[in-house]
């Protein structure tokens, strides 16, 4: 039965946060940096396409840290043993986690939601790397806006109101949270 080796499960997802910030070539990432690139004409579509991306990025990103810095937060998804097999086989930490969670299966890895995700990150992370109170906090408020006003109205069904490019939005809100889950990112373990 074929094996797949999750060992670097927390720069594959660093690379695929990035994909989707920049798909769509309104925010770019350049040395280690989020920015503003430029906002042409966007169809409806593709305004909402960014915001889920970007919001979807995000998130991605921040579990991408709760990884690297070996912060627990998968859980064990109940009849789900089929598919491939998953290991790690280079990052032991990760591999004692599959282990204590008795995941055998990569159907059996549940992920959990941005709010679990941010709920460890608020527990351990941030004391962890020692990030201090007034920036966790800034992250923690930022997520909870794009929760309310974005994330979760562009994922699950197209609104119109919600087909527009605010660069305020993104200057204010996303390139911040973003840039800052990077430093988090890229700081040393």
């Amino acid at each position: 039965m074929m094996r797949i080796d999750i060992s670097n499960l927390d720069e594959e997802n660093h690379c695929y946060a990035i994909h989707l910030a920049i798909s769509q070539n309104i925010v770019m990432y350049e040395n280690g940096t989020f920015k503003f690139s430029d906002v042409g004409s966007t169809t409806p579509f593709e305004s909402v396409d960014f915001w889920r991306n970007i919001s979807l990025s995000a998130e991605i990103l921040l579990k991408a840290c709760l990884l690297k810095h070996h912060v627990s937060f998968f859980r064990k998804r109940a009849h789900s043993e089929y598919g491939a097999k998953v290991t790690s086989s280079v990052n032991q930490w990760l591999q004692s986690e599959l282990e204590m969670l008795e995941i055998n299966y990569l159907g059996e890895i549940n992920t959990g939601t941005v709010s679990t995700a941010l709920k460890r990150a608020e527990q351990v992370l941030f004391e962890k790397l020692s990030i201090k109170p007034q920036e966790s906090a800034l992250i923690v408020e930022i997520f909870y806006i794009i929760i309310r006003t974005r994330r979760n109205r562009n994922t699950h069904f197209f609104f119109p109101n919600q087909s527009h490019i605010k660069i305020s939005e993104v200057e204010m809100f996303y390139l911040p949270l973003l840039n800052k889950l990077e430093q988090i990112y890229q700081l040393q373990r």
